[in-house]
């Protein structure tokens, strides 16, 4: 009866030893957000921020995209208000150098973006993420002029690469809070306004005087290299 009670015992201890040991291994994978990436296959995300202007920016994360694939993968999509440019310049160089009626505008853009996502560790940041990879934007800026009886679109929708960094904070078991800074940088593309269409490469169409693709680019607020500070919520489902 002794030899059970103390071999009863002895297994008790053991079970005991590895249930704690189970339960601090998982919450170091907490304390160090590996969480994130080992149990919740799929993140939803919604940002709010600056990029190119103030905007809006919702994004899916795939946390698990492949068997041994050391990454997540994201995809994103977001709408700005952005800066036309100058809007007198802009009439000269697409369409006529009137110079009557009162200028008013306003732009926008939509940014699509594909990004690989590598966990890091940053000082003491233990959730921290580098992210690059493609993008594609549509940016629009429209022009008014009041009393001259005059408007027009200026449409750009250039290809680029992006990158950045992000952390996240865990605000309950599902929520997190992430802020996340970066840049991209757009290659020049055809810009088109009324019926004239300015090319990179010269290969221009009813260009007006003696305008070229420069001075186009310098009229308009089309992206370029834009940095980018956004501020979000992520729920892991």
């Amino acid at each position: 009866m002794k030899r059970t009670v103390i071999a009863t015992l002895m297994l008790m201890t053991a079970l005991s030893s590895a249930a704690l040991a189970q339960s601090e291994q998982q919450a170091e994978k907490v304390s160090t957000g590996h969480i994130l990436y080992e149990n919740r296959y799929f993140t939803g995300e919604v940002y709010t921020g600056y990029f190119a202007g103030v905007g809006l920016h919702v994004a899916a994360t795939v946390n698990h995209f492949a068997d041994g694939f050391p990454f997540q993968l994201r995809l994103g999509l977001g709408y700005a208000w952005v800066p036309t440019g100058d809007a007198m310049r802009a009439r000269r160089v697409f369409i006529d150098q009137n110079t009557n009626g009162s200028p008013r505008g306003h732009g926008k853009m939509w940014d699509a973006r594909v990004d690989i996502l590598m966990p890091i560790k940053l000082f003491s940041l233990k959730r921290s993420r580098l992210f690059f990879g493609p993008r594609k934007a549509s940016y629009t800026a429209y022009f008014e002029y009041i009393g001259g009886n005059e408007t027009f679109d200026v449409i750009s929708k250039p290809w680029g690469v992006g990158g950045g960094l992000e952390t996240s904070f865990a605000l309950s078991p599902r929520v997190d809070m992430i802020v996340t800074a970066g840049a991209d940088y757009y290659f020049r593309s055809l810009l088109t306004g009324h019926d004239t269409y300015y090319r990179p490469n010269g290969d221009d169409l009813n260009a007006k005087e003696d305008f070229t693709y420069k001075d186009a680019d310098e009229a308009v607020a089309q992206p370029n290299l834009n940095s980018r500070i956004m501020f979000g919520v992520a729920y892991r489902f």
